[in-house]
């Protein structure tokens, strides 16, 4: 039955792609290779998009073959549905008061009218849960270990927003404009988080993707994944992506980009679309720096190649597996776009190849991405410029008194945005500058390492990983330490504080 599929499957994508080709509107075919010696274990997709210039919108079909891993037979698979979050005003993942910097023009409603829903072939009962209807129902019939091919239509619309998803004068963005299946916990239950802003929160198993994506010939795209472009007949051109391993996809394309390229020492392919002048050389090199001291220091890079995209109306640093969004505001700041850059490119090894949970353990990602990007700034420029950065933005943030008893390691659904801000990112940083200050720099980057290589053979991190890890690395014992920063960082308030050291 597997072998049936896939064949079924291959010759779909190619009467797809034959039909697209010489195309007067811009359209997107994801073909997944089904091959077992090209494709990792887990779930593969296949999207076919239209997109309908004149009403905003695209035109979906999504193919996903979802593997049943949670040792119990399913009678049901639940996806979460970000687009959604689009229908209503009041179901945005945003605090009222970013609201005014999330929809600059106002609120216009968007998200996926599904048209419906199939597994194997057959129609299947579905519904949407939720008052935001972020997250879908779909009933099935697996066993454990068992694959079933489950299809959705649907229809998008995609509004004019700063957020995740959205279009703007000049191209688009797509994150979150799928169905992605949620991760299973140690229980076998689907995890279904709170929708944020401000971290990751969809809880999604790894999947391959290759994808196709005809457009005119005057657009650029940046997408997770390696591209490839070939010119077709009438003005249109063909892209490839090829992405294996990733826990979600996004693209964005426009049609007055740039491009610029760069590769590292380690082979790392690096590619910049932006019109924003003068600032493209300068965002490469950071990131080609970055590359290669992660790589000595954690080992081979996790993907082939990441893109750098400008992305007019989306605010500031939108992240992703091997693609990064960053409007021109943001590009034009060298120091907020290095440190931007930094981040992401510690990101791609904690949080996105290997990981705690996005939102019940976010502080093991974000918290540990916000100090590398120092401690890479402090590889490239000295131990000086690190103190520097630390103190600029981390004193202020550590005086503060935060209600409500939040900690570094407090669930991410908890915060307000500025209080993520304040408490996960900077004095989450400020943790591990205490830890490597206690520990040392190269016996810390050794706990780390070890950390990462942990998550290459499970699933998904913890807080004993990361313990165990610098134990490992030190021949110490650090929990003790660790637990007592992580609930204390509050001392600071009651201390006169002018420079970190």
């Amino acid at each position: 039955m597997k072998q049936r599929q896939q064949q079924i499957i291959r010759i779909v994508a190619i009467v797809l792609a034959v039909l697209l080709a010489g195309t007067a509107v811009v359209s997107a075919v994801l073909t997944l290779a089904y091959a077992e010696e090209a494709a990792p274990a887990g779930n593969r997709m296949t999207i076919e998009m239209e997109y309908l210039e004149e009403e905003q919108a695209l035109r979906m079909t999504q193919r996903l073959v979802y593997t049943n891993d949670s040792g119990r037979s399913l009678d049901r698979v639940l996806f979460y549905a970000p687009a959604n979050l689009f229908r209503r005003l009041n179901s945005l993942p945003y605090d009222a008061g970013a609201l005014n910097a999330a929809l600059p023009e106002g609120y216009l409603p968007g998200g996926a009218d599904l048209l419906g829903v199939t597994v194997d072939g057959e129609p299947a009962d579905y519904g949407f849960q939720g008052e935001d209807e972020a997250y879908l129902r779909v009933a099935c019939a697996l066993a454990p270990g068992e694959s079933g091919v489950f299809e959705f239509e649907a229809y998008l619309l995609l509004t004019r927003n700063a957020a995740f998803l959205g279009a703007s004068d000049d191209g688009w963005r797509l994150s979150g404009f799928y169905f992605a299946p949620a991760s299973l916990d140690e229980r076998g239950e689907f995890i279904l988080n709170p929708p944020l802003s401000f971290t990751d929160y969809v809880d999604s198993p790894r999947m391959a993707v290759e994808a196709s994506i005809s457009l005119p010939e005057n657009y650029l795209l940046a997408a997770t994944g390696a591209e490839r472009r070939e010119p077709q007949e009438g003005g249109m051109s063909l892209w490839t992506i090829s992405a294996r391993d990733v826990r979600g996809f996004a693209l964005a394309f426009g049609k007055r980009y740039r491009e610029f390229a760069r590769t590292t020492a380690g082979g790392v392919e690096l590619r910049c679309l932006t019109n924003v002048r003068g600032v493209a050389e300068d965002l490469l090199a950071v990131a080609a720096e970055a590359v290669d001291v992660c790589e000595a220091w954690f080992g081979p890079f996790p993907y082939p190649q990441i893109d750098f995209a400008q992305a007019d109306g989306a605010t500031g640093a939108l992240s992703h597996a091997a693609c990064l969004w960053m409007d021109a505001s943001l590009l034009r700041d060298a120091s907020e776009r290095d440190h931007a850059v930094r981040v992401f490119v510690a990101r791609q090894y904690f949080g996105q190849r290997t990981g705690g949970r996005p939102v019940s353990d976010a502080w093991l990602s974000d918290s540990l991405d916000e100090y590398l990007a120092y401690l890479l700034l402090e590889e490239a420029g000295g131990h000086d410029a690190y103190l520097a950065a630390l103190n600029e933005r981390l004193v202020d943030s550590l005086q503060l008194t935060i209600p409500g008893g939040l900690r570094v390691n407090s669930d991410a659904s908890l915060f307000t945005a500025d209080e993520y801000r304040t408490v996960t990112l900077d004095r989450g940083a400020a943790v591990f500058h205490e830890l490597r200050t206690a520990m040392g720099r190269d016996e810390l980057i050794t706990g780390l390492r070890r950390f990462y290589e942990r998550g290459l053979k499970k699933d998904v991190l913890t807080e004993m990983d990361l313990v165990s890890a610098l134990d490992e690395a030190s021949g110490g014992s650090w929990e003790d330490f660790l637990t007592d920063w992580l609930f204390n960082i509050d001392e600071y308030v009651n201390q006169e504080i002018d420079w970190l050291d």
